[in-house]
């Protein structure tokens, strides 16, 4: 007999987080800490020490070493570690689950999932990394390590994971080309709703655009310096806030320097709390990104009742129609005319956000489980 959703017993892999209490935390992450959250079982999770207070319903937790510095090369070295006290944990546990799922596809995770006891087994996969144009050095070592990683991981999913779990419909088609014959369901990352509509409605500031993201390449933030520089001349009391930190951040900073912009504020971290005010109170959200797995920040924005200009990205009209203005990629003189001459606000796009409420997402996640775990229960 087939076990509905809140009888599975469920082990999430989060071995490669590097979540920490008091600062930011990527979207993957954040769906799968919202489903230990709201999820009608109570999952068991495998976590590195330094992530544990994001999951206070969680089951039984299993902890793995805790953040270093986050250097390149500490990050490396890190990975390596929890992936070993990954394995002797596997070993010291008796359970078989009905499904371990693994939160990423990071060797960090998916090897874990590989050793433990599981009837089913998956990863959740957001986004295939494409190819990426470096802007230093370090970015160049940065993105060639993580090529490297994609090439291994792919390689461990084949022999380690019975289903995918995709986070759009491209993702999807290009998964179905690496991994064949491997069922794969489509989950949105989603957002808190409900959150954001406890933080006061704030009056839009026609001068003010605002960016949340982290501060690197494929985020398209230094494009934005270019689309600044621009505005800097032609609409001087214009302002660019941009939230987030990340490795190139220095790098970013030196060239804003260099360009002698003053147009431009780095708030680096901020409470969720306050960065839904600054979405509400900002007339623009500039989102120039070269890759996204799913795009919380843009769906924020965009529930916000921002005016979102944003690089056209094969999933996005999937999930967000025509509410943003697109530009082509990579064109920062196509951006500045979009952000001139594009759609204004819908008035519908808030009310078709709704649809990717936080615990619609978590119930979407908790079927895709109960369906791979039925289809191994009754064979």
């Amino acid at each position: 007999m087939a076990k509905d959703a809140s009888q599975l017993s469920v082990l999430i892999a989060m071995n490669g987080s590097l979540a920490s209490e008091g600062k930011s935390t990527g979207g993957g992450d954040m769906v799968l800490f919202k489903f230990i959250r709201l999820a009608p079982m109570r999952p068991d999770v495998l976590i590195p020490a330094s992530a544990q207070s994001f999951i206070p319903t969680a089951g039984k937790t299993f902890l793995t070493q805790k953040n270093n510095g986050l250097s390149l090369f500490g990050i490396v070295w890190l990975f390596f570690i929890r992936a070993v006290q990954s394995f002797w944990l596997a070993i010291g546990n008796k359970k078989t689950y009905d499904v371990a799922l693994a939160a990423s596809p990071f060797a960090v995770d998916i090897l874990p999932v590989w050793f433990w006891k599981a009837r089913r087994k998956g990863a959740v996969i957001y986004h295939v990394i494409p190819e990426r144009k470096a802007v230093n050095f370090s970015t160049r070592i940065r993105f060639g390590l993580a090529g490297i990683e994609q090439k291994i991981s792919t390689a461990i999913l084949r022999r380690a994971c019975d289903f995918i779990v995709a986070g759009n419909e491209f993702t999807k088609s290009q998964l179905e080309v690496r991994l064949p014959g491997k069922p794969i369901f489509i989950l949105p990352a989603g957002f808190d709703a409900a959150f954001m509509d406890q933080v006061p409605r704030e009056t839009k500031n026609p001068n003010l655009a605002c960016f949340i993201g982290r501060m690197v390449s494929q985020k398209g933030i230094f494009d934005l310096l270019q689309v600044m520089a621009e505005l800097a001349q032609t609409q001087p009391a214009f302002k660019l806030v941009m939230v987030g930190t990340g490795p190139e951040r220095d790098f970013f900073i030196a060239e804003m320097k260099r360009l002698k912009l003053n147009n431009i504020e780095l708030s680096g971290f901020i409470s969720e709390t306050e960065k839904i005010s600054l979405l509400k109170k900002s007339a623009y959200f500039f989102f120039p990104s070269y890759e996204e797995g799913w795009g919380i920040a843009l769906a924020e924005a965009l529930y916000c009742e921002c005016r979102c200009v944003c690089y056209e990205l094969e999933h996005y009209r999937s999930i967000f129609g025509d509410f943003p203005a697109y530009a082509k990629l990579g064109d920062t003189k196509d951006f500045l005319r979009v952000f001139r001459d594009g759609p204004a606000v819908s008035l519908e796009q808030k009310k078709c956000l709704r649809q990717y409420d936080d615990p619609l997402v978590v119930q979407q996640l908790a079927g895709h489980l109960a369906a791979v775990a039925a289809k191994n229960l009754e064979a």
